[in-house]
C-alpha cells in the first residue's frame, strides 16, 4: 500500500525533531514512495527575500535568528520590544506593530503561544492582515487548533492572501540547531516558494496536503505521543520507587522500549527530576493537552492520556510549578503516589 504523504525535503543527516533516523527508516521512506529533496535549496533561486517574523519566544527567537543568518531581509515584531534588540544588532529591522512587520514582507511568520494570541496579531487595524499585500504569504508555526487553521485560511483568502499552517516539532535547542521538523499544509505553489524559508530552520519538511487544518492535526498527534510517553515514564518511575526497583533499571527498560533519543531526553529528565531547564513549559503543555481533548471530542476519539495529563498540569500549576518544564507533571504523579520527598 502506498502512503498518501509527501516528504517535501530533507537537509543533511536525517533527523526527526532532535531524533536521528537510522538506515532502516531511510529505507522505509523510500519504500513508502515519499518524495525526498536532498540538500539545501539555493536561496538565490527563491522568490522570497523579505520576511516578517512575529513572536520571539524560546522557539521564535532561534527561528528568526536562523532566517537572518540565512540572508533574508528580516523585520521582527515582539510584544516585549526588548527581546528583538539582539536581532536588530545583527541586522534585522524592528517593527512597532504586526501590521508594520507584514507590510513589506513576501512572507510573514508567526510563532505564538495559542489560538487567541494568533488571532490578536492577525486581526484588527494593526494586525498583520492589515499590512500584508495581496498574494503574499502568512506561515503559522504555532501549535494551534485545526479549527484555527481552517479559519485563518478563509480569512486570508478573503483578503487575497495565502495562509500556510506549518507548525514545528522540536524543542528550542532543535530550533537553534536548524533541526526542527515542519508539518506544512496549504497552497502547493506557496509551499514550494517557501522551501528556502523552511530550510532556514528545519531539517525535515513534511507536506501534509492542501488543507491547513491537516498540519495542525498532525502536530497534535506528534505532541500527544510525546505527552503520553512523559506521563507513562513518570508513572513507571514512581511504581519502581515504591516497589524498590532501582531507577537505573527502570531507565534501561524505558530506553529499550522507547528507542528514540527525544524520548530518552525526557526519561533522563524525569529520572533526575531536572525540571528547571525548560524546553517546553507547563502552561504550554496545559494548552496542548486542552487542544488534544478538543480534537478528541470533535472526532469522537477518546484521548484518555490527554485527559489524565490535563488534570496533572492543572495540579502542577496550582502548586506553583508554572516555570517548570512540562515533564514536571511527574511531581504530581509522585504526589498522588504518596512519594513526597
Amino acid at each position: 500500500m502506498k502512503d498518501n504523504v509527501s516528504l517535501a525535503g530533507l537537509r543533511g543527516p536525517v533527523e526527526l525533531g532532535v531524533t536521528r533516523l537510522g538506515k532502516s527508516v531511510r529505507q522505509n521512506l523510500i519504500l513508502a514512495s515519499l518524495v525526498v529533496a536532498r540538500g539545501i535549496r539555493s536561496r538565490s533561486s527563491s522568490p522570497i527575500r523579505r520576511v516578517g517574523f512575529i513572536g520571539l519566544g524560546r522557539m521564535g527567537y532561534s527561528m528568526a535568528y536562523n532566517l537572518l543568518k540565512a540572508g533574508f531581509d528580516l523585520t521582527v515584531y515582539n510584544r516585549t520590544a526588548a527581546k528583538a534588540q539582539p536581532l536588530v544588532e545583527l541586522g534585522a529591522s524592528q517593527a512597532i506593530s504586526p501590521r508594520e512587520a507584514a507590510q513589506n514582507a513576501d512572507v510573514v511568520i508567526t510563532s505564538l503561544m495559542d489560538d487567541q494570541s494568533v488571532l490578536d496579531v492577525v486581526t484588527g487595524p494593526e494586525g498583520l492582515l492589515a499590512g500584508l499585500r495581496a498574494g503574499k504569504i502568512h506561515i503559522g508555526t504555532s501549535t494551534s487548533s485545526p479549527h484555527l487553521g481552517a479559519y485563518l485560511a478563509e480569512l486570508h483568502r478573503a483578503q487575497h492572501n495565502i495562509y500556510l499552517a506549518a507548525p514545528v516539532l522540536g524543542r528550542s535547542d532543535a530550533a537553534k540547531a536548524r533541526k526542527l521538523t515542519t508539518f506544512v499544509a496549504g497552497d502547493p505553489d506557496a509551499i514550494r516558494k517557501c522551501r528556502s524559508v523552511f530550510d532556514a530552520y528545519s531539517l525535515i519538511v513534511l507536506n501534509a496536503g492542501a488543507d491547513p487544518a491537516s498540519a495542525n492535526t498532525i502536530k497534535l498527534i506528534a505532541n500527544y505521543s510525546a505527552l503520553s510517553v512523559i506521563d507513562l515514564a513518570g508513572q513507571l518511575f514512581a511504581l519502581g520507587e515504591k516497589t524498590g526497583i532501582d531507577a537505573g533499571t527502570i531507565t534501561l527498560v524505558l530506553k529499550t522500549t522507547f528507542d528514540n533519543p527525544n524520548f530518552h531526553y525526557y526519561i533522563d529528565k524525569i529520572r533526575s527530576r531536572d525540571f528547571d531547564h525548560v524546553g517546553f513549559d507547563l502552561r504550554g503543555g496545559l494548552k496542548d493537552a486542552q487542544l488534544m481533548m478538543e480534537m478528541g471530542e470533535a472526532t469522537q476519539v477518546a484521548l484518555t492520556n490527554a485527559e489524565s495529563a490535563h488534570k496533572k498540569f492543572l495540579a502542577a500549576l496550582a502548586n506553583g510549578m508554572e516555570n517548570k518544564d512540562w515533564s514536571a507533571i511527574y511531581e504530581i504523579t509522585r504526589l498522588y503516589a504518596g512519594l513526597n520527598n
